[in-house]
């Protein structure tokens, strides 16, 4: 339920750009979610969202 919310609000939301990390291209969007996340450090880091509203 969660996942289908926030696709739509990601499908809905207008282009605001582009963002280049590295060799990956991604699309900015403009969107009223906040994000909440943890970013882990380390050999292996990951990056934990723990709250979208």
């Amino acid at each position: 339920m969660l996942a289908a919310r926030i696709g739509a609000a990601l499908v809905l939301a207008p282009a605001a750009g582009q963002a280049t990390v590295g060799t990956e291209v991604y699309t900015v969007v403009e969107t009223e979610l906040v994000v909440e996340a943890l970013a882990g450090t380390g050999r292996h880091p990951a990056l934990t969202v723990t709250r979208i509203r």
